[in-house]
């Protein structure tokens, strides 16, 4: 429970003797004029002036400041007509409170009666605590039956500093955003465009499995397109924020408006900035499990381990391009090489024992648990295969297992539906798609 500090008793003293008058003129209020920017909470006490210092509320019979002070505290309830007013939290009471002159504390009694003092003197009481609660927020506490939560009001001017201070930021935060997003951007849109012109020319070719398997493609393409869209509606937002921050620089916040109106930006911007870089690393996050490419992937050489899965199946026809299909471990990637492909399919120790490679900008790669069925094209051609050190990693079609999971295993067709490890089928196609 805070407490009341020796200055603030003080103060309210002086207070007392030299600011006569204060909350006497009720007809001149609510005012415009923004005279406080923050508050915190000094005290849980039965309050003199709440008891005593009413002159015009349900108090003013049991009023003793009059030949004393002549100062009145100002009940949020006598100003504000019904209409207006908001159910009671302790910003509502701190927004009433800072326009009237000459206040320096306020109270909330009983979860809702705002009142507003030009100083604070507690009284005797029992030992019952501030435990009702803000009728417009049930997460914080507006006094108790017989005490009051009393809170002091400060001037540091700094609410146009907050804001560019927030605003700039924010700037920050966008701009790491925006290259998120446009990360993102540019593998969701490669990996739509690889996959639309293989389906068609592995459709044209009659590889329905294979075709199948950029449908699946497509699919991912779209998931990664609706979190840059969701992006870049976030980045709009700040943008948006940051242009009437601007604005608002060098403006004077004395006003009510005014001031309202920049603390309202500054918190919208925090809450955007908090929401923004969320979102960035779940956007640098999705960008690496659909394009695990560059020097942060150990991948050199990491293909030397698998070999095309028909090398397992039929060696004549190990060098002949090649789809296969199966079980997806993850969703398909875009943009890796082929050793990048065969270092994501390493990452996956547990499940995956092979991989799907397509050739393309950007490239894509499949990774699969299980492979079910595999397509080798006879007719491509010394130019579809890729040539010198790089043949081991198949041509620029290709489906690679690894060899540690399949050496020594049986894995042709044999029709007898006992053979777990087989294929179900290994179509041979005297033909060969457009790449």
């Amino acid at each position: 429970q805070p407490l009341r500090s020796t200055a603030l008793n003080q103060q309210g003293a002086q207070v007392e003797d030299q600011l006569p008058g204060a909350g006497m003129d009720l007809g001149s209020l609510p005012l415009q004029k923004v005279l406080k920017d923050g508050f915190f909470e000094i005290s849980c006490a039965k309050d003199f002036l709440l008891n005593h210092g009413d002159k015009f509320g349900d108090g003013k019979d049991t009023y003793t400041l009059g030949g004393v002070s002549n100062v009145s505290i100002v009940h949020y309830e006598s100003v504000v007509v019904k209409e207006d007013r908001e159910p009671m939290t302790q910003e509502v009471c701190f927004k009433f409170c800072r326009t009237v002159p000459d206040m320096l504390t306020f109270g909330i009694h009983n979860g809702r009666d705002c009142y507003c003092a030009p100083f604070f003197k507690p009284m005797e009481s029992d030992s019952t605590s501030c435990d009702a609660v803000c009728e417009g927020n049930p997460t914080q506490m507006c006094g108790g039956k017989f005490k009051s939560s009393v809170f002091e009001m400060h001037q540091c001017a700094d609410t146009a500093a907050e804001l560019m201070e927030t605003s700039q930021r924010a700037s920050t935060v966008a701009s790491a955003l925006d290259k998120s997003v446009a990360g993102l951007k540019t593998v969701a849109s490669g990996m739509q465009t690889t996959a639309v012109a293989l389906q068609q020319s592995l459709g044209n070719v009659g590889d329905s499995a294979a075709a199948a398997l950029m449908q699946d493609a497509k699919v991912a393409a779209g998931e990664l397109t609706t979190a840059v869209n969701k992006g870049e509606e976030l980045s709009g937002a700040l943008a948006k924020g940051i242009s009437e921050a601007s604005g608002m620089a060098g403006s004077s916040l004395t006003g009510l408006d005014a001031t309202a109106k920049a603390e309202a930006l500054t918190a919208t911007l925090e809450k955007l900035s908090a929401k923004a870089e969320d979102a960035t690393e779940e956007l640098d996050g999705q960008t690496k499990e659909a394009s695990p490419t560059g020097p942060s992937f150990n991948s050199a050489n990491a293909s030397k381990q698998y070999y095309p899965l028909m090398y397992f199946v039929d060696k004549k026809f190990v060098k002949m391009p090649s789809t296969c299909t199966g079980e997806p471990v993850v969703k398909p990637m875009a943009g890796t090489s082929v050793d990048e492909c065969a270092y994501a399919c390493d990452a996956e120790i547990h499940d995956c024992v092979g991989f799907g490679h397509f050739a393309g900008s950007p490239s894509l790669c499949f990774l699969f648990s299980k492979f079910t069925e595999v397509r080798y094209y006879t007719n491509c051609g010394g130019a579809f295969l890729q040539q010198g050190a790089a043949a081991r990693a198949g041509p620029s079609m290709a489906c690679m297992a690894k060899l540690s999971k399949f050496d020594g295993t049986k894995v042709k067709p044999d029709g007898s539906g006992k053979c777990d490890s087989c294929l179900k089928k290994a179509e041979k196609a005297d033909r060969c798609p457009s790449m």
